[in-house]
């Protein structure tokens, strides 16, 4: 505050020097013609000081008029060139900011989203959830180059007649056949989930589960583990005989009906076939995947590739949900004759959103979203029963 004072005051004396000086400057030009056409012309002393008094005082207000408007439009413009100055700074020159403490961080965050959105209650929704992505230490994580094709079979197959799986042969169940590719970033560089010295793909029994280990809570929280989970959706029957899989049969039994395959970097590419062990819980089972790759890796991106089957009751939900924040996602689904399926979008807004973006004609939904990340926990639904 004292600063400013002392700039402003300073500002008040530039000026009133610089029109004292115009004034004596003036002052002395008439003064000089004045004399000249008095001794030309014969005028009187008095008549030479009434006829400079009276000039002096037109040109001193035109002279002071000058002068404050000048020193006006130049601070205006020099504010206003300050102004650009720092905001094309602060924009431009990422290190400035990091130079902040995180409290400015913040506030400087909650004046940009301000200035744009004026509800209050919107810019602390979204500033609060973007801080959440500024502390590095929460390990979150964005994915890119998301690739996901979802094929359907309106029957299971010979394996599943073969293991003696509950329905295989009366029509109960149709086939989901997945294979999802994508590239992962973990802002923290030490996720959890990429760094630990197993990878993990989920199963759950029931939506409930599922939802109770994205949400990180209770028993379910295992599954916030995995890379990746799919809620299996099965009759009760299924689920006694997976569990009654003898220990030693189980990864063998998994391996024929489920067919997992998963693929980090470079890993995996040459196996003959797929190396993990099964983790069976009350609610599901873990697929836990040894991967040889470089979990050090200085960007803390992956290259991820992910395949299984799996059997689905008929009448009912498939949900793809996307967890993490995901740019320009790609989703596919295919299905055969004798199959009905609809689709409901959630994708970052309403039932309807992204509609434009999706192409549907018989047997295909083919979902492209373009330059946009889509909000954590958005996704599509896939109502599946028999034609």
């Amino acid at each position: 505050m004292d600063n400013q004072k002392q700039k402003k005051k300073k500002s008040v004396m530039d000026t009133l020097s610089a029109t004292m000086v115009l004034v004596l400057i003036a002052l002395l030009l008439v003064f000089v013609g004045y004399t000249y056409l008095a001794l030309k012309n014969g005028y009187t002393l008095d008549d030479l000081i009434d006829n400079i008094v009276g000039n002096l005082i037109g040109v001193l207000a035109a002279f002071l008029l000058f002068d404050i408007l000048n020193n006006k439009l130049t601070q205006d413009a020099y504010a206003r060139e300050t102004s650009q100055q720092i905001t094309k700074t602060l924009m431009g020159e990422p290190e400035i900011l990091d130079s902040f403490s995180d409290e400015d961080k913040k506030t400087f965050l909650k004046s940009t989203i301000t200035s744009m959105i004026k509800d209050e209650d919107a810019v602390d929704m979204l500033s609060t959830n973007m801080e959440k992505y500024f502390d590095r230490a929460r390990g979150a994580r964005i994915r890119k180059m998301f690739d996901y094709t979802i094929n359907l079979e309106p029957n299971l197959t010979e394996e599943y007649v073969k293991a003696g799986f509950p329905g295989a042969t009366d029509g109960k169940y149709y086939l989901i056949d997945e294979e999802l590719k994508f590239s992962v970033k973990c802002l923290g560089g030490t996720d959890e989930n990429y760094t630990s010295d197993v990878i993990r793909l989920g199963f759950a029994y029931d939506k409930k589960s599922l939802d109770g280990g994205l949400l990180e809570t209770g028993q379910d929280a295992d599954f916030t583990k995995s890379i990746f989970n799919e809620d299996l959706v099965v009759e009760p029957e299924a689920v006694d005989f997976i569990n009654s899989i003898p220990a030693d049969k189980i990864r063998d039994v998994i391996n024929d009906l489920f067919m997992p395959i998963l693929r980090i970097d470079n890993s995996g590419d040459n196996d003959d076939e797929a190396q993990f062990e099964v983790e069976r819980k009350s609610n599901g089972f873990i697929l836990k995947f040894k991967l040889d790759f470089d979990r050090n890796e200085a960007s803390g991106e992956h290259l991820v590739s992910i395949y299984f089957k799996m059997p689905r009751v008929w009448n009912s939900i498939f949900e793809v949900t996307l967890v993490d924040p995901t740019k320009e996602p790609h989703i596919k689904l295919k299905y055969k004759n004798g199959m009905d399926v609809t689709m409901y979008s959630y994708l970052n807004k309403e039932s309807t959103a992204n509609v434009g973006a999706c192409i549907q004609r018989a047997g295909l939904y083919d979902i492209a979203i373009k330059d946009e990340w889509i909000y954590p926990k958005s996704g599509v639904i896939f109502h599946i029963k028999k034609a």
